[in-house]
């Protein structure tokens, strides 16, 4: 699919810096995009080998519809290569390779683009194998380092590059994103805006019909904590979520859980329902809200971050959960 950066979302600032650096020819040879998961570094960088290579650019933009345009789009452009950990990290082998065709004048193109994706998992070796490109870059080569922990890198590789910081999205932006390429209910996009947190990667991957599965134990938890003080419930879901669950499971059930927590705290505030993520259930979560205090939900979340911290450390879950539980 065709993704010049006017067809990108959020990031305006960015976006702006990098079509105008195209336009007046003074884009720097090793560029580091760093930010969050899911906020759309890889395609904004795919955008710019596009703009560069593209045979009818307006504005530093590319036309997303050229032979240039679509063979990128597509991941099909012999200049411009994607490089992914190979394993657990980047290797030496695979950054010497890159560094030899580097060198090389492109072959369809204008310009060479090299993408390092999850590049702060270059190992050792492989990051110092590039300073020698970074240093002395050709003139027909760009290095983009794709990264969600820029500190992770090099100050070496840092030092040699010029960093861009993006940001997640806003939730506005998101959901208009949603609504315009993904013809589904509106109110189930605006649900998948607030539970994304500025990711258009996290958008994508959420299963909708699992998160109400996993919101509608966790509803019932909240209420037998405030409303109805029903013990046997509480000892039951905590069996449920320590053994039957995996532990990524249980981590996504506790997540539902905080999620549904902070709405309640919202309304506890007398916020509107434009302030809730889980706006849809809002008759629900108000009715606990009046029973709720502010001191437990506060003691609540503090319980349940110790509980995924403690994760870490191979902890008793059902204990855990058990002891979080009646205490509350």
């Amino acid at each position: 699919m065709p993704m010049p950066f006017s067809s990108l979302v959020g990031n305006e600032r960015i976006k702006r810096l990098l079509q105008r650096a195209v336009a007046e020819d003074r884009i720097r040879q090793g560029l580091i995009f760093a930010g969050p998961r899911g906020v759309g570094k890889q395609q904004f960088a795919l955008a710019l080998a596009q703009a560069l290579n593209c045979r009818r650019p307006v504005a530093g933009d590319a036309c997303g519809a050229c032979d240039q345009c679509i063979k990128i789009a597509a991941r099909e452009h012999i200049d411009v290569e994607m490089i992914a950990p190979d394993g657990q990290f980047i290797k030496i082998a695979q950054m010497r390779e890159m560094a030899e065709k580097s060198y090389y004048r492109p072959y369809d193109g204008r310009r060479r683009v090299y993408i390092l994706d999850d590049a702060e998992r270059l190992n050792l070796n492989a990051a110092n194998s590039i300073l020698k490109v970074l240093e002395e870059p050709p003139e027909t080569t760009l290095l983009v380092l794709v990264t969600a922990k820029p500190y992770a890198l090099l100050q070496t590789i840092r030092s040699r590059c010029q960093m861009l910081s993006f940001a997640p999205l806003s939730t506005g932006e998101l959901e208009a994103f949603l609504n315009e390429n993904y013809k589904r209910p509106e109110l189930e996009n605006r649900l998948l805006a607030r539970l994304a947190r500025g990711s258009i990667g996290r958008a994508l991957e959420i299963d909708l019909g699992i998160y109400r599965e996993q919101r509608a134990m966790m509803i019932e938890l909240i209420d037998a904590v405030i409303i109805s003080h029903d013990t046997i419930k509480l000892m039951q879901a905590a069996e449920h979520l320590a053994k039957k669950l995996e532990r990524e499971e249980f981590e996504r059930h506790l997540d539902a859980l905080l999620v549904l927590l902070g709405d309640v705290f919202h309304l506890k505030l007398g916020d509107t329902g434009e302030a809730l993520t889980n706006a849809d259930i809002a008759p629900r979560l108000e009715r606990i809200a009046e029973t709720a205090t502010l001191e437990q939900i506060a003691n609540w979340v503090e319980r349940i971050e110790r509980v995924m911290q403690g994760l870490t450390r191979n902890l008793n879950r059902q204990l855990a959960m058990e002891e979080m539980l009646l205490t509350l």
